[in-house]
């Protein structure tokens, strides 16, 4: 294995088996233990979260058949939530509501620190207790919906009809399944990286060997935290927005939430690009087509599907950057181009056409900027400046829109950006070029944690 071991791969794999009994329990506890609905709100939320936490943390412990670390890893778990709800009651009969929220978030982090770093010390890792703290960190800040949207849209949907409960039990099912295969993956991630130095750069490159289930995991971890993070930018930009003044400390904590998911898109769209380019090279058939429906929502679902079952064609680090360079994208190039013009015409016509209550000189101002983008898809070969111009002046149209898909809207021009370096500029990095040997016996690849 290339970014899990053979244990963590089987951890990764077997997670539906947690997710499906977390989620049965959740959704049937008012019939198994009626007295819950006696409990307010909060208290069931609190009690749901941790029975999902707990389910993570101890089925890695269940798959290595370890029953110490289960057993301290329940026990400890279970003194860390109950400890957490007691204070948290205390806090909230004594405290104003402001204070409380923001100490209940800290105090969230601190239940969750204790159980990582558990879980670290059980592993063998007792002397990196810095690997722990950042895997806890990661994992607590990222947004865990998954959704773009902050939510999954049902309004299309008869209110009254089973559908709807379909459809929400679905969407909660997949929403554990995202945040459990999130879990897991910093947390192997993060450990591997402290165990083996020379892994970190494995994520930073683009051509490295990744099996088909590493990739699938990865990659799905990704584009959930980073569809999650694309909701929460916009939760927190419409509270921050609204115009209601708010106190200091609140003003604060939102900057400092809006900074986390800002730096998790930040982060992710390059690892998603060398995630699925490494696998595609590892497949040894980079097919830019292939490359641009890993970009499309729904649509990469097919994608991934293709490159998760594809065999694995051995070649070293060589071949891998030959094969990079030298895939032939000239009909992806002018696929893009073309459809970055259309939709730049459409964008004319619309604004011509439409009731946008835009006064003349902003149109023209806009017109002038569809056209001179439009001169950019037709140079787009030119330059890479070309490309930067292209990505600048969608910035610039997304803006004038100023609409509730502002932050979606700049979030997935961030994606295309990474795209497009792709299909027309493609290039090796630094990290490319190093050469990773990979563990030797008795390395963290053969370490049963």
């Amino acid at each position: 294995m290339n970014f899990f071991t053979s244990v963590q791969l089987r951890i990764l794999k077997t997670s539906w088996i947690p997710v499906l009994i977390v989620c049965v329990i959740q959704k049937s506890a008012d019939s198994i233990f009626p007295s819950i609905l006696s409990l307010s709100i909060g208290t069931q939320y609190a009690i749901f979260l941790a029975l999902a936490t707990l389910g993570m943390v101890i089925w890695e412990a269940v798959i290595k058949k370890d029953v110490k670390q289960f057993g301290v890893l329940a026990f400890v778990g279970l003194l860390a939530f109950g400890l957490q709800f007691v204070l948290n009651e205390f806090l909230k009969a004594n405290n104003s509501q402001q204070n409380t929220s923001l100490i209940y978030y800290f105090n969230s982090f601190a239940v969750l620190l204790v159980i990582i770093i558990t879980r670290f010390y059980l592993n063998g890792m007792s002397d990196k207790i810095g690997a722990a703290v950042l895997a806890a960190a990661i994992y607590f800040v990222i947004p865990k919906t998954g959704s773009p949207t902050g939510g999954i849209p049902i309004g299309w949907l008869n209110a009254s009809g089973l559908w709807i409960e379909v459809v929400k039990s679905l969407a909660f099912v997949l929403t554990t399944f995202g945040t459990f295969i999130s879990y897991y993956s910093i947390i192997f991630l993060t450990e591997n990286s402290f165990r083996w130095p020379a892994f970190f750069i494995k994520l930073q490159s683009r051509i490295q060997t990744i099996s088909g289930w590493e990739y699938f995991f990865i990659f799905l971890a990704i584009w959930f935290v980073y569809m999650g993070s694309i909701g929460e930018l916009t939760y927190l930009m419409a509270n921050f927005f609204e115009g209601t003044v708010l106190p200091f400390v609140v003003t604060a904590f939102i900057i400092f939430k809006l900074l986390l998911a800002v730096l998790c898109v930040y982060s992710l769209a390059g690892l998603l690009r060398n995630i699925v380019t490494s696998r595609a090279v590892t497949t040894g058939e980079y097919n830019p087509w292939l490359i641009v429906m890993h970009y499309i929502p729904v649509i990469n679902i097919a994608a991934v599907i293709k490159l998760l079952f594809a065999d694995d064609k051995p070649a070293i680090a060589e071949e891998h950057a030959a094969l990079y360079l030298e895939a032939d994208r000239h009909a992806a190039q002018q696929a893009m181009i073309i459809a970055g013009i259309t939709v730049t015409v459409y964008n004319i016509y619309h604004m011509l056409t439409a009731p946008t209550g835009l006064g003349l000189p902003v149109i023209g101002l806009l017109g002038a900027l569809y056209l001179l983008k439009i001169f950019a898809y037709i140079k787009l070969r030119s330059s890479r400046t070309y490309l930067l111009l292209v990505i600048a002046l969608n910035v610039a149209t997304i803006l004038f829109a100023l609409n509730e898909q502002l932050v979606l809207s700049l979030a997935f021009l961030y994606l295309y950006y990474y795209l497009m370096q792709e299909l027309f500029y493609p290039k090796l990095e630094i990290e490319d070029t190093i050469k990773v040997t990979d563990p030797e016996a008795g390395d963290i690849f053969t370490h049963t944690a």
